[in-house]
This record gives structure tokens, C-alpha cells and sequence, in this order.
């Protein structure tokens, strides 16, 4: 399921080319596309992590109508217990996008099960409360209706893998998406966003948090200061 290609090291960059790509809207890639695309490693991992730290590798592609990613996990401990969108996907074994097409404004975090169920929203103050966050607003249905994505599992399921799983996600996310929250934008050759891509497993039996660029002591993604630049070629 893993594909041989060029890969990034993280300690050598913080800004990674987003390769143009020409496919019909909503149509994903195929494994083939993927082997002249760049990867960077997700690599960093944090110091609460237990010693399972799956080797983990992410490409990026664009297109006028929307971005392309890959995600591809050499994994042990999977876990997919959730079932629903919008649920808290981060305690399965999951990938995760961290975007944001505009510096001055929010960030938008996709995080996926194995299973192909979402969690995502467009956080524009990552202010803590109670409950979350000071200013969230969650895609609706329809809007993950949108995303088209390449599920390892038909379903969730309750009793961990223990051994050795290697596994790929392919997502497809339209830009009409994120001009739903920022308005108008397009992508084009001159486009540089910000972002950062993440695995992690906080309710597995070995948990860990690895992410492309490091977000420090404090174990937290939603840190947009530590994001990377994203360079659209």
C-alpha cells in the first residue's frame, strides 16, 4: 500500500512544494499520480509518545478546483472505534491536515479515521474554553459530503490490531470549501498557504503525536504559529 518516492526531511526544511496536478474536479489520484509527487515526513514526535512511532508520510497536490493529499502510514496498536462525522476521530489511529489559505485569518483541521469518518472545522480563534474553542465553526454535512476520500475499512471496528498494518488515505477537498468561511480565493501557481499534517492515536493502546513541523513542549496541534509554508508550484 506504500509507495517509494522522493522524500523531505523535516530538519531541512519548513516549506514544502505543492505540486501542480491535472485531473477532473473530485476525481482522486491514483497511485501512479503520486510517484512524482514530493513527501515530507511526519516525523517529529512528541515526548509524550509511547514507543510506537509509525513511520509516517504525507504529499500534497493542487488543482484549480481543490487540493489532493496522501497520507501513508507504516502503523502497529490501529484503532477505529468512531463511527459518526464530527466525532473525535483524534482517539483513533488518524490522519490529520492542518490548513490555512490565509495568514491573518483561521486555520482549518481535517482529521481522518481509517475508517473514512471526519472531524473537521474552520477555527478562527484557538482560544481555549470548556468546550473547545472561542471561535469554531464545524463543516456541515453537505460540506463533508464534498470530500472525497479513499477508506481503509468498510467500518469501524471495537478491538485494536496489534500487528503490523501499513495503510494509505487519498483525500480529494474541493476549494469551494474553504470560499465557503474565507469567500472568493482560487488556488493558482502563486498561492502559498500555511499548514501542518499530523498522526496521531490518543486512545490507542501505544499513543503517539508526530507531526511535519514541531508544535513545541506542549502537546497541542492547533498551534498555527508552528505551521510551515506551503509553496504552490
Amino acid at each position: 500500500m506504500s509507495i517509494t518516492t522522493q522524500s523531505m526531511d523535516v530538519s531541512e526544511m519548513s516549506a514544502y512544494p505543492v505540486t501542480r496536478v491535472n485531473q477532473p474536479a473530485g476525481q482522486l489520484l491514483g497511485s501512479s499520480d503520486w510517484q512524482a509527487i514530493p513527501a515530507l515526513d511526519i516525523a517529529q514526535v512528541h515526548a509524550r509518545s509511547s514507543s510506537h512511532q509509525p513511520s509516517t508520510q504525507c504529499r500534497m497536490a493542487w488543482q484549480s478546483e481543490g487540493i489532493h493529499l496522501r497520507f501513508d502510514v507504516a502503523d502497529q496498536y490501529v484503532c477505529c472505534r468512531q463511527s459518526q462525522h464530527q466525532g473525535p476521530i483524534c482517539t483513533d489511529s488518524c490522519v490529520e491536515a492542518f490548513l490555512q489559505p490565509v495568514p491573518e485569518k483561521g486555520y482549518f483541521n481535517f482529521e481522518i479515521n481509517p475508517a473514512g469518518m471526519i472531524h473537521a472545522s474552520y477555527i478562527y480563534d484557538n482560544r481555549r474554553t470548556s468546550t473547545g474553542f472561542e471561535g469554531v465553526s464545524y463543516l456541515s454535512p453537505t460540506q463533508l459530503e464534498q470530500i472525497k476520500l479513499t477508506p481503509v475499512f468498510d467500518q469501524p471496528f471495537e478491538n485494536e490490531i496489534t500487528e503490523p498494518l501499513s495503510w494509505s488515505m487519498t483525500v480529494w477537498i474541493p476549494v469551494s470549501i474553504f470560499e465557503d468561511f474565507l469567500g472568493p480565493m482560487g488556488i493558482s501557481d502563486q498561492t502559498r498557504w500555511r499548514g501542518n499534517f499530523y498522526k496521531c492515536a490518543d486512545a490507542s493502546s501505544h499513543p503517539h503525536w508526530l507531526s511535519w513541523q514541531s508544535v513545541g513542549e506542549q502537546l497541542s496541534f492547533h498551534k498555527p504559529e508552528t505551521f510551515g509554508s506551503l509553496i504552490f508550484r
